[in-house]
């Protein structure tokens, strides 16, 4: 993958940024400008500059990307541009070389913030113990109820539950809390989190970058997943506040409707973190994924096409 970085400057030559706010685009121009905008209104106190790694969305978003920031006359503002799309992971550590700031603040083009979070994490880490590398804050949807900002480490339970048959709804209580890889905040309490949702990750650069950053076999889904699992067993703390409040049009950048491209990915990526992390427990969880797209699909929820789940299936174990 070659690269090309155009417009780097700085927002005052007196004044580097403290933060890195790391955007990657694919296909997501107006998303983008909705959060950056949300991001100038509100985030005022802490000086930043933004890092956006165009993933080879073409030529024309290549000149809107540019023509904007050459019409807004933006400072703080650095434009990547990939000849090929390598993925989620390795555009967003190929801003992370480039960054200035003690912290990167990986945010995703669907997201609109709606106070000022990059203070509420800055302020918050830098009174923390050093072991607190890690936060995000409180994802909401576009009507402003509970959305996913953080989640359990995956694990062979967790896809038992995922098969369809009820063992989550048995599990009750004990699921939400130990195995779901997707929960809502609760309260207004700040809390230690195994994993933030990668929409809005705020993370020590010292740390990301001796932990090595996002791990690139990861094409999209997990490698967030993946890098707190490291800052676990590094001994690092992540923690959620509820204060940080973040929209986040989930599936923006992706679509929201089953498809199969998306279902591939997932899955690759799934079964590459499971031979990375559990290695012994790949053989069931192949075995568990089959369940789960017969008992899902008969289900409704999988897409029409059988067939197609399977072929994918085939080629990705």
């Amino acid at each position: 993958m070659t690269t090309n970085t155009d417009y780097q400057l700085l927002r005052n030559i007196s004044q580097e940024p403290l933060v890195s706010v790391i955007y990657v685009n694919y296909h997501t121009f107006h998303l983008l400008m909705d959060s950056i905008q949300s991001l100038e209104e509100h985030c005022t106190t802490v000086p930043f500059e933004i890092i956006i790694v165009d993933n080879a969305s073409g030529d024309n978003e290549i000149s809107m990307l540019k023509e904007w920031v050459s019409r807004k006359a933006l400072k703080n503002v650095r434009l990547i541009f990939s000849d090929s799309n390598a993925g989620f992971a390795t555009a967003n550590n190929l801003a992370a070389k480039e960054a200035l700031g003690r912290y990167l603040f990986f945010l995703n083009p669907d997201t609109l913030l709606l106070n000022d979070a990059l203070s509420l994490f800055y302020d918050y880490l830098e009174r923390s113990e050093p072991n607190f590398v890690a936060c995000g804050g409180n994802l909401l949807r576009a009507d402003q109820s509970p959305n996913d900002s953080y989640g359990n480490f995956p694990g062979i339970l967790l896809e038992l539950c995922n098969i369809g048959l009820g063992l989550s709804f048995l599990l009750n209580g004990y699921y939400r809390k130990n195995i779901a890889i997707s929960c809502k905040v609760p309260d207004k309490k700040i809390r230690p989190v195994p994993y933030i949702v990668g929409a809005d990750s705020f993370i020590r650069a010292r740390i990301f970058n001796l932990t090595g950053g996002f791990d690139e076999n990861y094409f999209m889904y997990y490698e967030e997943t993946d890098l707190f699992l490291r800052f676990k067993k590094a001994g690092y703390q992540s923690h959620i506040l509820p204060e940080a409040r973040i929209i986040h049009l989930e599936g923006g950048a992706v679509g929201k409707r089953f498809n199969y491209s998306k279902f591939e990915m997932i899955l690759r990526s799934k079964l590459y973190y499971y031979k990375k992390w559990y290695p012994g427990s790949l053989p069931f969880i192949i075995l568990i994924i089959l369940l789960q797209i017969c008992v899902q699909y008969l289900k409704g929820k999988w897409g029409s096409d059988f067939g197609k789940l399977i072929s994918i299936y085939r080629r990705t174990i």
